[in-house]
């Protein structure tokens, strides 16, 4: 009994540091499901194309990615806290500009679509504008999309 009490002793006071090294914390999937909540979109389905419109709010272009790979359409973004904060105090003429309050933060924003079959995966288009990312993905010919086929079976 006294080796049962002093194993789960041993067990109890297990140091912090050593339970962050057997059990690293999934920080990249707390960080990509917070990116994908605050990342909404429109998807809609137009004769010739499909768009994807996300709001992305705060981003220049070029911290802006979409790519499209192995059928699924990928979309992020960052802001950069230093950016946010430079842009707000300006320039300040020389003079060290002290922060009173800050409350626009970095963000991710991130979502990611499995395009449709007739999707054309090398006919992507993106355009930015006003915090809207447009992501327009064209249709593939209809003669270039494959179609389940139907075979009838008697049954005796």
């Amino acid at each position: 009994m006294e080796s049962l009490t002093r194993d789960m002793q041993r067990v109890l006071n297990f140091p912090d540091h050593m339970e962050k090294t057997l059990q690293p914390p999934a920080r990249s999937y707390v960080k990509n499901a917070k990116a994908i909540f605050r990342t909404p979109a429109d998807i809609f389905e137009h004769p010739t194309y499909y768009s994807f419109i996300l709001d992305m709010p705060g981003l220049e272009v070029n911290n802006i990615k979409v790519k499209v790979e192995n059928g699924v359409l990928h979309v992020a973004g960052k802001k950069k806290k230093a950016a946010s904060v430079a842009k707000a105090a300006g320039t300040g003429a020389g003079k060290e500009v002290k922060p009173i309050r800050i409350e626009r933060r970095r963000a991710r924003y991130m979502r990611k679509f499995t395009l449709p079959q007739d999707a054309n995966q090398e006919d992507v288009k993106a355009t930015y504008r006003d915090g809207v990312l447009t992501v327009n993905v064209a249709k593939k010919p209809r003669e270039e999309t494959v179609l389940p086929k139907t075979v009838s079976i008697p049954v005796s």
